[in-house]
């Protein structure tokens, strides 16, 4: 045994080295299709492991492979030289390898105590949960590992960059010699990402093995040391990370896409004298304990503008994306969609005058057990006619959706819970925006005009590639051109810039400033921060 690390938390023999994985010749099929095909990959202690490619490559199966999660159907996966076998996450576990899963794997009655140490208990004489040294352990945990969260609140509660924390304070806490993690930072502003891979590199450099699978491609610029492009299930190319340049990100992109990289959207120009299209006055939320959660939120978008809300994770964006939906009961205040109280109006006429999308789209806009057509279509259906008719307008409806935000793969009748959490995503931004601002209608479909009205979008891009993101990009902007008020909010700052016509900033439930695209990094961050403007 090697002693405890820093945190103070025993971890399984030999875990002062990192586990090397190696990946020979993995194939790995779901029916028809094959999601790896072959691939070969060797991820090393002591570095930062980037793996990148389109939604659908094939990285989160790769991922999941290493790790026990699936066995594959040809090659074999190696811990140290020696074959994973069996291939189920306890042997991986038993031999120092730990994932943190993209989608989270938390038990959300549980207190994030509870569900740090669950499966892996520290008891007294008896059986009982020994909660004062579960407490020590999570807090030198914490510390050593530079994750904080509150230990006692329950899971549910948490923001999803607190659960995204635990998650990976789950796998520390088991001693992983090798740390797989599957778009991590998704879920977290760029100060979180930052501190988050301040932490993997401080692991890396102790020996451990580190892999991250994210389409974040100034991630890998900044951190990475290796990496590693799927496309299709195949390798298609690996290699040293060799820094920030611009021909270094363009030969990514071009192994990611197998071409180049689509042109930036950009930001429709906006009208003079546009009317105030989408109307916040004094909104609030008050949670438990009396807290407001929003404190007199006011603001304004015009029609055809977008407007970007920035903030650190967990200062009232969340709230605010449920309460302009009609979520929050909590909520009090006005909010107005071209020039209608929203609270007067029934739920039909709300859906079809506001698109939301919210931040957590397993949780409050995905039915994974359903197929692909009924997610499309979901509040949709009470709009269609009866009948032969309908079930033919619902048809041309799905395919319209499907080929608008192009939904890979294009199968109707496949279980979302199947696809990639990229193209989950698009399936939830094709059926609120899309309601709101449809494209020319396709083939069988009657016409229908443009419902000029707003859309409210939490982290539309969250773990989408670069081809998927311009192809949501594409329809924010069109749905900007077509006369709605958009709000997009978003931990990503580069995002906003390119889209938005303005950045709102929030900061403990408050609107903090209102600022131009082009502002600099400090003046948002000093603004985030509650400091004064440089």
């Amino acid at each position: 045994m090697t002693g405890p690390p820093a945190s103070g938390v025993r971890v399984p023999d030999g875990a002062g080295a990192g586990a090397a994985i190696e990946l020979d010749g993995v194939t790995r099929r779901y029916g028809e299709h094959v999601a790896v095909r072959g691939a070969s990959l060797r991820l090393a202690p002591g570095a930062i492991h980037a793996i990148v490619g389109e939604n659908g490559a094939g990285k989160s199966t790769l991922l999941k492979l290493a790790a026990g999660v699936i066995a594959p159907d040809a090659g074999v996966v190696r811990v140290d030289g020696v074959p994973l076998r069996p291939a189920t996450p306890a042997e991986a576990a038993r031999r120092g390898v730990g994932m943190v899963h993209q989608h989270f794997m938390l038990v959300g009655s549980f207190r994030a105590l509870e569900n740090l140490v669950l499966g892996s208990e520290p008891v007294r004489r008896g059986g009982r949960l020994d909660l004062a040294v579960a407490r020590a352990r999570a807090r030198a945990l914490m510390q050593g590992a530079g994750l904080s969260i509150p230990l006692d609140a329950v899971t549910s509660a948490l923001t999803v960059g607190e659960r995204q924390k635990l998650e990976i304070l789950r796998v520390l806490y088991r001693g992983a010699r090798a740390i797989l993690l599957d778009e991590p930072t998704a879920v977290l502003s760029p100060l979180e990402a930052d501190e988050l891979y301040a932490t993997l590199r401080r692991l890396a450099r102790e020996g451990r093995t580190v892999a991250v699978v994210t389409h974040r491609l100034d991630e890998v610029a900044r951190f990475a040391d290796h990496v590693t492009v799927l496309r299709r299930g195949q390798v298609a190319l690996s290699r040293p990370s060799t820094g920030r340049s611009a021909e270094a990100e363009r030969e990514l992109t071009r192994a990611i896409m197998g071409g180049e990289a689509p042109p930036e959207v950009e930001r429709p120009p906006l009208a003079e004298g546009a009317p105030a299209a989408l109307v916040v006055d004094g909104l609030t939320v008050t949670g438990a304990g009396g807290r407001r959660l929003l404190d007199g939120v006011t603001f304004a978008v015009r029609a055809g503008e977008i407007a970007g809300v920035a903030g650190v994770e967990g200062n009232g964006q969340r709230e605010l994306a449920r309460a302009l939906a009609g979520l929050e009961p909590r909520a009090a205040g006005r909010v107005a969609v071209g020039g209608l109280e929203i609270s007067s109006w029934d739920v039909r006429a709300r859906r079809a005058c506001l698109g939301v999308v919210h931040e957590d789209r397993h949780a409050e806009g995905l039915l994974a057990g359903a197929s692909v057509g009924d997610n499309l279509v979901l509040g949709d259906l009470g709009d269609l006619p009866r009948g032969a008719r309908g079930r033919a307008a619902e048809a041309a409806l799905v395919a319209r959706r499907v080929a608008r935000f192009r939904v890979e793969p294009p199968d109707p009748a496949r279980l979302a819970g199947e696809l990639s959490g990229g193209n989950q995503q698009k399936i939830v931004v094709a059926r609120a925006l899309d309601r709101v601002a449809p494209a020319a209608p396709g083939p069988g479909e009657a016409t229908r005009a443009p419902r000029r009205a707003a859309a409210i979008l939490a982290q539309p891009t969250r773990g989408v590639d670069i081809g998927a993101a311009a192809v949501i990009h594409a329809a924010i902007a069109g749905a900007a051109r077509a006369g709605l008020a958009i709000l997009v909010i978003s931990a990503d700052l580069g995002e906003l810039r390119r889209l938005c016509h303005r950045l709102l900033v929030m900061r403990q439930g408050r609107i903090v400033a209102s600022l131009p695209p082009a502002c600099s990094d400090e003046q948002i961050g000093r603004a985030m921060l509650g400091l004064e403007a440089a």
